[in-house]
């Protein structure tokens, strides 16, 4: 298992950062000022906002979203793989993991890519994940013989829940972790399948996304695999939302919008169509691009190939 010795700065996270800017409760406070200064929201008044406020704040998944306006791989690693009725510090913890709309998404989602994975996992093959989290869309997966894992993230912390996650599961031997960019991969036509979840829902510029697919098609091996994902847009801002408005709770939705955007102000919003994607995809090379949908349509996992 290896670590790069010179590992690149740290300042171009974008899901997270690397640290609060300020002191939490002088975040809280901005937070609190801004909430009073936008007055009463359709769904709630500003009482209840601040009530709202002081509940996420009493949590640790709260606080981490107050502080970042994203979650990093311990979290998403949480989120992902939290069996409903399970143990949860608060029902607005419970609320955060079981049911907002796009954490029901989001564990379907990594149901799916699982699924997608573990068909695709050959004796021999490698596989990469970038960014690579905790890495549990792979470690989880049933192991053959001889394969090669390569996980790479430029989070140091999530490389050492990869390692550690690694170990629970006895895979240490087979994994290589490094820690890189992701538009800046030294993995060249390495990988017969990659996957990726997470860093394009961070990224509004469309044509840094092209980039990133094209260090992803460059790191695959000929006639390698792609497994990735992106966020629709919701109907209110898009006449092309393919969202399923039969399978999402409204009341749930409302609730979602309310703290994700209004209060946490949230940085996962660059949303995309499956339309957008197929183009983005294709114009970096790939080839037979296909998708799988959630059952709402928020967090589409979509297939593609690099020609052999």
């Amino acid at each position: 298992m290896n670590t790069p010795n010179t590992p690149p700065p740290r300042d171009n996270l974008i899901s997270h950062g690397t640290g609060a800017s300020a002191a939490f409760d002088e975040r809280l406070q901005a937070i609190g000022l801004r909430l009073r200064t936008a007055g009463d929201h359709p769904s709630a008044t500003v009482e209840r906002q601040l009530q709202l406020l002081d509940e996420l704040a009493g949590i640790e998944l709260g606080r981490f979203l107050l502080e970042h306006r994203g979650l990093d791989a311990y979290w998403t690693h949480r989120v992902v793989t939290h069996l409903p009725g399970g143990q949860t510090a608060s029902p607005m913890e419970r609320w955060l993991l079981e049911q907002a709309p796009s954490a029901r998404a989001t564990r379907e989602r990594f149901g799916i890519f699982r699924s997608q994975l573990q068909a695709l996992l050959r004796p021999g093959a490698v596989m990469a994940s970038v960014p690579c989290g905790l890495m549990g869309e792979l470690l989880l997966l049933e192991h053959g013989p001889d394969v090669r894992l390569i996980g790479i993230d430029l989070d140091q912390q999530a490389l050492d829940g990869a390692r550690k996650l690694a170990e629970e599961h006895g895979l240490t031997g087979s994994l290589t972790l490094r820690r890189e960019d992701a538009w800046a991969l030294t993995l060249k036509e390495e990988a017969d399948v990659l996957a990726s979840n997470g860093l394009n829902v961070y990224e509004p510029d469309d044509t840094r996304v092209v980039a990133l697919y094209r260090t992803f098609f460059d790191a695959l091996k000929p006639g390698g695999t792609l497994v990735t994902s992106f966020l629709t847009p919701p109907p209110v801002l898009s006449p092309e939302s393919p969202w399923s408005m039969a399978e999402i709770d409204p009341e749930a939705l409302a609730f979602q919008q309310l703290v994700f955007m209004r209060i946490i102000e949230a940085k996962w919003n660059a949303f995309r169509t499956h339309a957008q994607t197929r183009a983005q995809l294709e114009e970096a090379g790939f080839t037979d691009i296909r998708f799988i949908d959630d059952r709402a349509r928020l967090f589409p996992t979509v297939v593609a190939s690099k020609p052999a």
